[in-house]
């Protein structure tokens, strides 16, 4: 498989009052093949929302290199980086950030027609194909409050996905949501990576973490463990699952779970 994003020597500090320095990543390397489903995991202040602002060039390490398809992105103009992800890069995140005065079809469109690179039939076209892949069509028309949890983060997703990015962020993507469509959000992530999209998540979750392919673990800014469980949701193909798939995927949840606590999380 062809590497998508490669960081070497990623450092990060903040300032933390006058003169203080906090280091939040430390010497990071990691990378991430074409077709990957990734999670990473670790306990709060380890670092696994720095390092993904900063590979995805939403943040700046202090030091080091990011290559998103071998290009070097950290010192890119941030015009430049900011057509780069607005094209070549989808994100999703706890808190969709909607805008409000735009219909739910609207706001799928909108990044679309911002990138200029289709006409607008052939975006509203990916729209429809996108809503009708994710079961909300029928929301097409409605304000963003007439949806549920659930059926808005599908909506983030299919923004995510308008302009057919290479690789999809996401953070803490069902932290907000119960349980049932959280399921229902893993199992949408993984229909869309078994399509040829690389995901990348952070979260605190072993049951999202444990339908990704590989899980890394941050503690005190580093990576220092890597665990892999398989094929990219494998567990989660379903939402009404048979039996033995639900015994599969509780034993790939115990598994993962089982680990993490012999890394001390």
């Amino acid at each position: 498989m062809n590497t998508v994003l490669d960081a070497q020597k990623l450092n990060k500090s903040y300032t933390l009052g006058k003169g203080n320095e906090q280091p939040v990543l430390r010497d990071v390397d990691m990378q991430i093949k074409e077709g990957e489903f990734i999670s990473v995991m670790g306990p709060s202040g380890s670092g696994k929302s720095t390092l993904l602002y900063n590979i995805c060039g939403m943040d700046r390490p202090d030091s080091g290199t990011v290559l998103f398809q071998n290009r070097d992105i950290a010192g890119l103009p941030e015009r430049e980086l900011s057509r780069l992800r607005l094209n070549e890069m989808g994100f999703i995140f706890q808190q969709i950030h909607l805008l409000k005065n735009l219909s739910i079809f609207d706001n799928i469109i909108l990044s679309g027609y911002q990138a200029r690179t289709r006409s607008r039939m052939e975006v509203n076209r990916r729209a429809e194909e996108l809503m009708e892949r994710t079961g909300i069509t029928e929301l097409a028309g409605n304000d963003i409050t007439q949806a549920s949890g659930g059926q808005l983060q599908r909506v983030g997703i299919c923004r995510a996905l308008i302009n057919e990015p290479g690789i999809l962020f996401g953070d803490e993507p069902t932290g907000a949501l119960n349980s049932s469509a959280s399921e229902e959000i893993m199992a949408l992530l993984a229909e869309i990576n078994r399509a040829g999209t690389t995901i990348m998540l952070v979260t605190h979750d072993i049951k999202v973490a444990s339908r990704t392919e590989r899980v890394l673990f941050m503690m005190d800014g580093r990576i220092v463990a890597e665990k892999r469980l398989g094929a990219a949701g494998a567990a989660a193909e379903q939402v009404t699952a048979t039996a033995a798939t639900a015994a599969a995927a509780k034993a790939r949840e115990e598994h993962l779970a089982a680990w993490l606590l012999e890394q001390g999380f």
